[in-house]
């Protein structure tokens, strides 16, 4: 069986919402995985209110996925309201689709949904059968993630149109943004934006290492 990635995940504090405002987020995590989808040619769903699923057929594109979702709901925040999600990365083989996302089955769903089940206090885990593999990634995935919590709206606002630019660049930026060269630089590195792109790098390193043979692809 191929092997895929399911991403399984749900809406941060929704609980602790009123009616308008989780009809608010909702709306944009609709919108937000329906452009995931037409960008990675994936499947969704969302299910029992504010969870959701997707299913990628090439699992290097997993973590890329999960932080732009991410991105894109803190970007929609205001001050008195910040939007996040939880996100459980789960790489194995699945069987055939069923109708609904949700009520598919196989090892990549099992992992992704009890790997979201053990996030407390993260907000992203990557989980996998190969001990080695995940032990490789842990760490490095906790320090992430810490970032994109920490990150402010301007911040991840910049950040989610940076990584969508066909041709990333400051100036390109700015002008998405309708502002300054400066101050797009500036909010760029306040994210920690080239540290998040080496770890977005060393993910897709470390999946060819480990699950395409290519074992040349990182020195230990």
């Amino acid at each position: 069986m191929q092997q895929v990635a399911v991403l399984t995940g749900d809406l941060v504090g929704s609980s602790e919402l009123n009616s308008q405002d989780f009809a608010k987020i909702l709306q944009r995590l609709s919108a937000s995985l329906a452009l995931t989808s037409e960008r990675y040619q994936c499947r969704y769903e969302i299910f029992r209110g504010d969870a959701f699923q997707l299913v990628l057929n090439d699992p290097r594109q997993a973590l890329e996925c999960a932080l732009a979702i991410r991105l894109d709901l803190k970007s929609s925040g205001d001050k008195n309201l910040a939007f996040d999600a939880r996100i459980g990365i789960g790489i194995g083989e699945i069987d055939p689709l069923a109708e609904f996302v949700s009520r598919s089955n196989g090892e990549a769903f099992v992992l992704s949904g009890r790997g979201l089940d053990s996030l407390k206090r993260h907000y992203l885990g990557i989980f996998s059968n190969d001990t080695k593999f995940t032990q490789r990634i842990e760490l490095l995935t906790k320090f992430a993630d810490h970032q994109v919590q920490e990150l402010t709206i301007k911040q991840a606002q910049a950040l989610s149109l940076y990584w969508q630019l066909t041709e990333p660049s400051h100036a390109a930026l700015a002008a998405q943004l309708n502002s300054s060269r400066v101050n797009a630089t500036k909010l760029l590195n306040q994210s920690q934006y080239q540290l998040l792109e080496e770890y977005k790098l060393f993910f897709i390193q470390l999946m060819e290492e480990f699950y395409y043979g290519n074992t040349g692809a990182i020195r230990s």
